[in-house]
């Protein structure tokens, strides 16, 4: 998986936005991912949800506000990064990614 970092900029309200057209190049880290769900809405939104959980090393650099690169798709992350530790030592991270089609 690779991570996306956006640097903050002045938003046009004067607010701070994630930068995501100007993002550096990720950084890569071993991963695992599994499926969690899959939504769809065809009613109101048309659209589809998608939810993965992602378990890393304790080497990984990950925030809550960064974006994942996975088998060719890009997932925001979904909620705060799990910080699991073993006898009082960061032992892994684990994530909940997400992405959200909008369908025509």
């Amino acid at each position: 998986m690779t991570r996306v970092r956006a640097a903050l900029v002045d938003g046009p309200y004067g607010n701070q936005d994630r930068d995501w057209d100007n993002a550096p190049p990720g950084v890569a880290y071993p991963a695992e991912v599994q499926p969690v769900s899959s939504t769809e809405d065809v009613v109101n939104q048309q659209q589809t949800v998608t939810r993965w959980r992602m378990f890393l090393g304790p080497q990984a650099d990950l925030e809550a506000t960064d974006r994942v690169q996975w088998d060719g798709d890009t997932y925001e992350v979904d909620g705060d990064v799990e910080r699991h530790k073993a006898r009082g030592r960061l032992h892994h991270l684990e994530a909940v990614l997400m992405r959200v089609e909008q369908g025509a």
